[in-house]
């Protein structure tokens, strides 16, 4: 058992751990006493908020110089549309709101509310700017044209329709580069605004030039070769001729030097049979992206030039390559009358030909109407309705030939079917038997043996040369008109613009749209063109032909009568044409 003394001794062993920790407390609070600031007599602060509103939102954006049609929209937004609709097109939701301070509230400020001053306008609380950017976001527009439409129409809310047409197409670009579906590097214009969706994101094509100097400088070879190649056998001499191919085989034999001269013949039938091989070729890629619908034609040759890798240069190649077609055949018609070379056994072949010509212009006709934009309603509605002119069997021919008794959607369909099938196949019919008769009338006009000048021929491996030459020269100017002037395309024909018709005939048909400020649209727009057609085709067989002897070379005197008729012809064509693009006619 433990003594007293003993226990004393541990109770005060226990009491200094306590004492020690007391007075170490009493030191911490007279610390943090000393350190804390006196009592202030007026009342206690609420604690300040931080503003979280980044201001640098707000600054003016950075733009290229010059700035291009992305920067001008940007530009414009962020001086005009911005401050309803948001930096980034979010919309007056509350976080942007902060960045008005005391006006945050717009439909209760002085700009905003009831009492707004003349500049302003109100803001109803329940209709405010909506969000124009993100999924779902404007659900109403399907393509970059109907949002530049909506833009320039009503936009801004206080003052519609006071922005220009080049903004509206700006602020188009801005607002699809805010929703991420905007083409990198893509200038928005009527051409293209069709083909650009709003909700989805589309690339474009590289770009052509460098196929386009790939294939003319394979063109521009091609032809440096053939002429160094014909100059360097003229230095050797006859050598042995090689076995014919299948294309040698088209051509005869051998034809007298002298005629088979390009300044006599020029080049124009094998030309002609060149451009009809391009326009082939390229209708036929243009073919899987067209669509033959009221709703999407022009769309779709939108598409085809902004959208598909090389379209724009197909397109181009197909519409030149047409409208070069129709004056390099005029020019063969002429040729053929100037020289004489239309008289028996020829006479028959002539009126293929001229078929041919009529059916080109058909051709053409039907393919500027398968554009289905504004550009084409004088075809579609004046143009037709020269049909129902004609007595009796005028109803029955324009509806067998658009579908339906009056101009719409199922004229584009009819118009597709005479383009791709019923024209298309005539040609090709009439071309190989226009060449299969110049073989069977004895090739290329020329006067008996007997009377020939000059008795020297050339084999048909130089005429087939020359033909390829002439062909790839034309094939180089085609692709330089091709890469510098665009075929033309405007905004989708709208149906209520039907009845509508202040536009202009395609220009091979401006003479006949010329006639019909003269009076009576049988006679001058139906008649008179086929009385033209009617008196080409009776040159043959009315008029004095050439003497045998005059034969192969320009202006023989036996057909004086003919060629004055048909350059008569030419040049009143040419006059009314003419007249036509003068402003006082327009």
């Amino acid at each position: 058992m433990a003594s007293p003394r003993r226990s004393k001794q541990a109770r005060r062993l226990l009491l200094l751990p306590v004492i020690t920790l007391g007075l170490g407390l009493l030191l911490f609070v007279s610390s943090v006493a000393s350190a804390s600031p006196a009592p202030q007599t007026t009342e206690t602060p609420f604690a300040t908020v931080t503003p979280t509103f980044d201001l640098s939102r707000l600054d003016a954006p950075v733009t290229a110089d010059p700035p291009g049609q992305i920067d001008r929209g940007a530009i414009h937004y962020w001086g005009v549309c911005m401050a309803c609709h948001g930096d980034y097109g979010q919309g007056l939701i509350p976080e942007w709101r902060e960045a008005f301070t005391e006006d945050r509230d717009c439909w209760q400020s002085d700009c905003h509310g009831p009492d707004h001053p003349p500049e302003g306008f109100e803001m109803k609380k329940d209709n405010l700017a909506p969000p124009i950017a993100g999924p779902g976001k404007l659900a109403s527009y399907s393509n970059a044209f109907e949002l530049y439409q909506y833009i320039y129409e009503t936009m801004p809310w206080w003052n519609p329709g006071s922005i220009t047409r080049e903004e509206a197409w700006a602020l188009a670009n801005y607002v699809l580069k805010l929703n991420g579906t905007r083409p990198e590097g893509l200038t928005l214009t009527t051409t293209n605004g069709y083909a650009v969706p709003v909700h989805r994101t589309v690339s474009l094509p590289g770009k052509e030039w460098p196929g386009v100097l790939v294939l003319a400088g394979v063109l521009v070879f091609a032809a440096v070769g053939m002429v160094l190649q014909a100059a360097s056998k003229q230095t050797a001499g006859t050598a042995v001729l090689p076995k014919p191919n299948f294309i040698h085989h088209l051509h005869p034999p051998s034809i007298p030097m002298f005629q088979s001269r390009f300044r006599y013949t020029l080049g124009a039938g094998g030309i002609s049979v060149f451009l009809c091989l391009v326009l082939l070729v390229t209708g036929i890629l243009e073919m899987f992206f067209y669509i033959p619908s009221a709703e999407h034609a022009a769309t779709s040759i939108e598409v085809i030039t902004t959208l598909v890798p090389f379209g724009n240069l197909i397109r181009n190649l197909h519409y030149w390559s047409a409208q070069l077609l129709v004056i390099v055949m005029t020019v063969h018609l002429l040729r053929v009358v100037l020289t004489g070379a239309y008289a028996k056994p020829r006479r028959f072949n002539f009126l293929l030909g001229l078929a041919l010509l009529v059916c080109i212009l058909l051709l053409n006709f039907t393919g500027y109407v398968l554009r289905w934009d504004e550009g084409i309603r004088w075809a579609l509605v004046v143009g037709t309705n020269l049909l129902k002119t004609i007595p009796w069997i005028g109803e029955g021919v324009y509806q067998f030939v658009m579908g339906g008794p009056e101009a719409g959607p199922a004229a584009l369909t009819r118009f597709y079917a005479w383009h791709i099938f019923g024209l298309t196949i005539s040609v090709a019919i009439l071309v190989g038997w226009h060449a299969f008769r110049v073989r069977r009338d004895g090739g290329i006009a020329v006067p008996p043996p007997t009377k020939r000048v000059d008795k020297s021929r050339i084999t048909r491996f130089e005429l087939v040369r020359r033909e390829v030459l002439a062909m790839v020269i034309t094939g180089i100017v085609l692709l330089l008109i091709s890469v510098l002037i665009p075929a033309p395309i405007e905004q989708p024909l709208q149906e209520t613009s039907l009845a509508a018709s202040d536009s202009r005939a395609p220009w091979f048909f401006l003479w006949v749209q010329q006639l019909l400020k003269y009076g009576d649209p049988f006679i001058w727009g139906v008649l008179v063109p086929l009385l033209v057609v009617l008196g080409l085709g009776l040159i043959p067989y009315a008029l004095p032909r050439a003497m045998s002897e005059d034969l192969g070379r320009w202006f023989p005197r036996g057909n004086r009568i003919a060629q004055v008729l048909v350059v008569l012809i030419i040049l009143v064509i040419t006059i009314l044409t003419a007249l036509a693009n003068l402003p006082i006619f327009k």
